[in-house]
């Protein structure tokens, strides 16, 4: 009995012992320990884990261990909450990749150079108000002008936007040192053989100078015209017999090297028209040097009507529905006026954008600059 009684008072006391204990530890925060169920799988981010360490959710501090274990190991992505379709027992071949475009299906790139022009397929002269701009590589006493400044007129010519570039000759180096970065900057020409007060003769080497250019650098392509003489028949240097049979025997040359494209001559309207029956039936184009400053009547504001009006007469000049093109024109910034005709800076900016309006898609403008080498008229 006395041994129960012991033993049960050894239990009160302890059970007054931890009842005490718990009476203490009442107000304090607790650790709370959450025993989750075995078969759950719970993922805890690193986040989470950091955030609660700066809280102190987690009283006791965690070892160096624990600290550079948290900071470098990398980020632990949840799984997602559905899982990808099993694959079908027999998967499908896939798509074949998408074949690249054949060489004719893909956008041509822009050429270095224009294709070449023919007279049977390609149109002479430009929707637009710059077809063509003439060019001469002197300087103003004369001489040849340097390559490098030659090819900065050429640029300077491209980028006001004309289309195409008149040379007069093959003077001067000029197939190389003009036509060359013309066809680099786009430009088509239209390449030339001079006729001189030397007669036709003297002119006969320039043409297998530009067959032999045109054969050695494949440039035929962009050659747009080939003129042959410039006003030769007005300026006394030949007669219209003389230049007819010149520019066949030109073309039977240029044709046999490869050249397709239109050959021709130019001189005023009112020579060509006087001498059409000889001139006509030679030339693939009705050509003419149209200056509306040479007609006395014609005012600065009056030349693109006075040129329009005149493409319209050399268009009836030729049978057989040749084209009409104006292979020079423009008008002087000074010099002695003729008639209404005046010269000017202002006028002749009035007359060339009148021009540029009525008939610049047909028209090669004379010059580039000033001719400091010709004396003033």
């Amino acid at each position: 009995m006395r041994m129960y009684n012991r033993l049960v008072n050894l239990l009160w006391r302890a059970y007054s012992y931890v009842s005490l204990c718990i009476l203490r530890l009442r107000g304090k925060r607790s650790l709370v320990v959450v025993i989750q169920p075995a078969e759950q799988n719970i993922t805890i981010s690193q986040t989470s884990i950091a955030t609660q360490v700066s809280s102190h959710q987690i009283t006791t501090n965690p070892t160096p261990e624990t600290l550079s274990t948290s900071s470098s190991s990398p980020p632990v992505h949840s799984t997602p909450t559905s899982l990808p379709a099993e694959a079908p027992a027999n998967p499908a071949k896939p798509a074949p990749a998408a074949k690249k475009p054949s060489p004719a299906a893909e956008q041509p790139k822009k050429p270095t150079s224009k294709p070449p022009t023919s007279h049977a397929s390609s149109p002479l002269g430009t929707s637009g108000s710059h077809w063509c701009m003439t060019y001469s590589p002197y300087t103003n006493t004369g001489g040849c002008k340097p390559s490098s400044d030659i090819a900065s007129d050429v640029s300077t010519i491209a980028s006001k936007g004309f289309s195409s570039l008149r040379l007069y000759s093959t003077d001067c180096n000029g197939l190389s040192a003009v036509a060359s970065p013309a066809l680099s900057h786009s430009l088509n020409l239209v390449l030339g053989v001079y006729i001189s007060a030397s007669g036709i003769s003297a002119a006969r080497p320039q043409i297998q100078e530009i067959v032999t250019w045109a054969n050695d650098n494949g440039h035929w392509q962009g050659v747009e015209m080939i003129v042959i003489g410039n006003e030769a028949v007005f300026n006394n240097f030949c007669s219209a017999e003389e230049l007819a049979a010149f520019v066949a025997e030109a073309k039977a040359a240029f044709q046999a090297a490869g050249f397709q494209g239109p050959v021709t001559t130019t001189e005023t309207v009112e020579t060509l028209t006087q001498h059409k029956d000889t001139l006509c039936p030679v030339c693939d184009v009705a050509a003419a040097n149209i200056h509306p400053f040479f007609n006395g009547d014609v005012t600065a504001a009056q030349a693109g009507e006075f040129v329009a009006s005149q493409l319209e007469l050399l268009e009836s000049v030729c049978p057989g529905g040749k084209k009409a093109m104006n292979l020079e024109t423009g008008w002087p910034s000074k010099g002695s006026a003729n008639g209404a005709a005046v010269p000017g800076s202002w006028e002749q900016r009035v007359a060339v954008e009148g021009i540029r309006e009525k008939a610049g898609g047909k028209s090669a403008f004379f010059s580039f600059v000033d001719d400091g080498w010709k004396e003033e008229g």
